[in-house]
């Protein structure tokens, strides 16, 4: 994972970035919760000019999952 995702993570999720890698989940970032999971999918894909499918932003289980899934559509 890239500086510039962990960062606009960081923002959005607001919490530091030196908390935050690929492994990253709901239960282990405690300002990831159901609300800002959606927030977080939302600013994303205005961030990265990108969007999740429902299927997609339900399944995700890690921020690993979400930055593949960018670097996948975006590619």
């Amino acid at each position: 994972m890239d500086n510039e995702f962990i960062n606009v993570t960081a923002q959005i999720l607001k919490t530091k970035p030196a908390l935050l890698n690929e492994n990253s989940t709901t239960g282990t970032v405690p300002e990831w919760d159901s609300l800002s999971h959606w927030l977080l999918i939302a600013g994303l894909e205005a961030y990265y000019g990108t969007e999740f499918s429902m299927q997609e932003a339900t399944q995700f289980r890690c921020l690993g999952d979400i930055y593949n899934t960018i670097v996948r559509k975006l590619s």
